[in-house]
């Protein structure tokens, strides 16, 4: 019960993210672990908007709590179609085979 508490207090706090805190074995004995789900698929199976997304929230997250915030850069901002909601400066980093040069918008 102290267990889920936990876990549940943690995942309250995101809004896109839940994180997987233990593994259970067949005993019913807890390893402790730490696993980022997005939409309830790990985080390392997730597609790059959604790992992009979830960072967002993660980040979101700490900005919050700490009342500190910097800019966000995103790299292969172009992957992604829509961003979630941030208070931080976001700075876009995106491939453009038209621009030969470094542009600057």
């Amino acid at each position: 019960a102290v267990l889920k508490m936990l876990v549940e207090r943690i995942n309250s706090r995101f809004k896109y993210v839940t994180f997987k805190m233990f593994n259970f074995t067949i005993d019913g004995g807890e390893i402790p672990t730490c696993e980022t789900l997005v939409n309830g698929v790990p985080f390392s199976d997730a597609n790059n908007a959604a790992k992009i997304n979830a960072g967002l929230d993660i980040i979101n997250t700490l900005c919050e709590h700490y009342n500190v915030y910097a800019p966000i850069f995103i790299d292969n901002r172009e992957s992604v179609s829509e961003l979630i909601e941030c208070n931080s400066q976001i700075i876009n980093l995106i491939v453009s085979p038209a621009d030969e040069k470094l542009r600057v918008a």
